[in-house]
């Protein structure tokens, strides 16, 4: 009982701690400008953010759970350095097949646009899974691995909200007309990024 408690603890650990580190300092949008074309498509055709967020998150969710049991299988191999981003790929694929057979069954309201968000959102996991495969936390703990899939998925949410509160006031008639719309949404998103930049504790290089 002891052992699981322990296991228990360092589990819910490893998957806080790389959740925040997702959400925060690797955000997907703010600190790597992975994905912002999605959040400025999204926010022009007025998708829900947070549906986005949900289904991208358990998508990531559910497909690092597998590359993390597909991986040690792949790591004997001299070249899975080279296999497991298309490996991940394939897991996305599958995931976009079930969340869509699942949706014609199950969703009786709203079914039209969740399935518009699917087809948008998981090529964004695909994209974002480049982010998660960057990292080391595939040779990490199960907990590193789904917590930082977790908050990457979170955190795109969160930064997706945050652009979209700014879009209408970046474009209205008092933004000059040569930045209104997406000029002025990328200038938004690169102050924020400064901003969270300097909060998370980069000194200035001068």
């Amino acid at each position: 009982m002891n052992e699981f408690m322990s296991a228990l603890r360092t589990f819910l650990g490893d998957m806080f701690t790389y959740a925040m580190i997702a959400i925060f300092i690797e955000n997907t949008i703010f600190s790597r400008s992975i994905g912002v074309s999605t959040v400025l498509f999204s926010v022009r055709k007025k998708y829900n953010i947070f549906l986005l967020g949900l289904i991208m998150t358990c998508m990531l969710a559910v497909s690092s759970i597998a590359v993390y049991f597909i991986f040690p299988l792949l790591k004997p191999l001299s070249y899975s350095y080279y296999v497991l981003p298309p490996v991940y790929v394939a897991v996305i694929g599958v995931m976009y097949v079930i969340a869509l057979l699942l949706t014609q069954k199950f969703a009786k309201k709203r079914k039209q646009e969740i399935l518009s968000i699917i087809h948008v959102g998981v090529f964004n996991c695909a994209v974002l899974g480049a982010l998660l495969l960057a990292t080391n936390n595939v040779t990490g703990s199960f907990g590193m691995f789904f917590g930082f899939a977790i908050g990457t998925g979170i955190g795109f949410m969160l930064a997706s909200y945050t652009v979209r509160i700014a879009y209408e006031h970046l474009s209205s008639e008092s933004v000059p007309e040569a930045f209104r719309g997406f000029p002025i949404t990328l200038i938004y998103i690169g102050l924020v990024s400064l901003a969270l930049y300097g909060v998370i504790g980069h000194e200035l290089p001068f």
